[in-house]
């Protein structure tokens, strides 16, 4: 295909309309036929084989499996994947994406995942092709191991895939950075990362790992997760009904099993809070030891004793309710 001409692109993804409620996942099982791969039509000729593989390399310098890519039907090193110089997804960020958690070589909550990509896919008329083929495929190479995958379309129709194995230390810093955050992509998971990447540098320019968000005093998100706080035994995390932030699917699924209040939350709260965790797919319930503040910095337990419980019992709820294997 010439690069920027694209032929029309596949179905949208079956069977995701149902919203996802709060601490109640939407699920789909609905599979649809592989006659469409990369997210645009192939002649039956040109389909790929059922598991496309490549082997999983390992970095010997850390023990950790080297990433891989699901590109044009095929499973490719990530180091070797590429998009259209063209494609508005690498121009301007023009795509929508989202990630999955993956233990033991299988997926958790990938129908959830995939209804809030496809409803990011609506908000931006981009249409959302099928996409569970590629987890198959990302599946079938890496094996039995535990790793996160990446699901990105762009609105050229280019779609890829990325499944690597992210670490993290037992708890992070992070910085509360003051930004205007509402814009009118407030709620997607967009490409568009541009000011989430600006946030996280001002945050290291502080030797913090990580930015949190703050506009206007009030406690937002981390560009990349969700804040919670534990304050005289209580979980809260702000409310994305009432404030410009991602509806978190790893919040909603810790709140089908622990009681969470939702909530405005200042940055008062921050220093009044007895303990700070930070959530997202591929960082279920990670403690946070230090917020830096401009004039000062609070310091916490990591993890204080009700994060522990809840990093143990939530660990354990995603080993029960991990996707059926493909």
């Amino acid at each position: 295909t010439t690069p920027g001409s694209y032929p029309a692109p596949c179905p949208m993804e079956s069977g995701l309309s149902s919203p996802v409620g709060r601490g109640r996942l939407a699920s789909s099982s609905r599979r649809n036929d592989r006659t469409c791969t990369g997210g645009l039509w192939h002649d039956a000729s040109m389909n790929t084989p059922a598991h496309p593989t490549h082997p999983v390399g390992t970095d010997r310098a850390t023990g950790v499996p080297r990433a891989i890519a699901w590109m044009d039907g095929r499973v490719v090193p990530a180091s070797e994947a590429t998009v259209p110089l063209t494609d508005d997804g690498f121009l301007r960020g023009d795509a929508v994406f989202d990630a999955v958690l993956v233990r033991g070589g299988r997926t958790h909550l990938l129908d959830a995942h995939l209804a809030r990509m496809r409803r990011s896919a609506q908000r931006l008329g981009i249409r959302l092709p099928v996409l569970r083929h590629i987890v198959t495929d990302l599946l079938a190479a890496w094996g039995p191991r535990d790793g996160a995958i990446r699901l990105i379309v762009t609105r050229n129709g280019t779609v890829r895939g990325l499944l690597e194995a992210p670490t993290w230390p037992p708890s992070i810093t992070l910085a509360a950075i003051e930004m205007s955050w509402r814009t009118p992509l407030t709620g997607i998971k967009t490409l568009s990362y541009a000011a989430n990447q600006m946030a996280i540098r001002a945050a290291r320019e502080r030797d913090a790992d990580d930015a949190l968000i703050v506009d206007d005093g009030l406690v937002l998100e981390l560009p990349t997760g969700a804040i919670m706080l534990v304050r005289d035994g209580v979980i809260a995390t702000p409310d994305p009904s009432r404030l410009p932030i991602l509806d978190s699917i790893t919040v909603e699924a810790i709140a089908d099993i622990a009681e969470v209040t939702f909530d405005v939350l200042t940055v008062d709260d921050l220093r009044a809070a007895d303990e700070a965790f930070v959530v997202s797919a591929t960082r279920p319930v990670l403690g946070v030891h230090t917020i830096v503040f401009d004039d000062n910095e609070a310091t916490y337990p990591a993890p204080g004793p009700q994060t522990k419980t809840l990093h143990d019992a939530f660990a354990a709820a995603i080993d029960a309710s991990l996707d059926p294997a493909s």
